[in-house]
């Protein structure tokens, strides 16, 4: 079976519960909120933020609007290595996770910091997971303008 993306796999999902409801000889009212509700459910909010990070991995690290996500945080984690990284932007995330919840008490919530920070997480996870952890120094070094020193090992 051949690799399907995964903005067609959403549109398939949505196609999948409007044949359920026909199927179902649901009346078209029904099946109509059957078929919204699949398209802005929380597996479609989940699939449309990996979407996001899978099109931020394509641009590359010297695109500007990588750039400007990343610049700053990268700079933050200049000098760590993956797992180091990883242990940081989860700590960021979490505090700012805090930070969110308080300021949306008050009315003064910012969701900007807190969607780049669970980016920043989901691309270093997968670099760990695909065991990209060289190409993690070239992606810091390409964000932060640092000449990156080959390692000799």
């Amino acid at each position: 079976m051949a690799h399907t993306p995964r903005s067609r796999r959403d549109a398939q999902r949505i196609r999948r519960a409007a044949e359920t409801a026909d199927r179902d000889r649901m009346p078209a009212m029904a099946a109509a909120l059957t078929q919204i509700g699949t398209a802005f459910d929380d597996a479609a909010t989940i699939n449309a933020f990996k979407v996001r990070v899978d099109r931020l991995i394509q641009l590359g690290a010297n695109h500007p609007v990588v750039r400007a996500r990343f610049c700053a945080r990268a700079a933050m984690l200049s000098g760590r290595n993956l797992d180091g990284a990883i242990i940081v932007v989860e700590r960021w995330w979490r505090d700012e996770r805090k930070a969110f919840q308080i300021a949306s008490a008050f009315g003064r919530a910012s969701r900007l910091s807190l969607e780049i920070l669970s980016e920043l997480r989901l691309i270093l996870r997968l670099l760990r997971f695909e065991r990209m952890k060289a190409e993690y120094d070239s992606i810091v070094a390409a964000l932060c303008d640092v000449p990156v020193a080959a390692a000799a090992e």
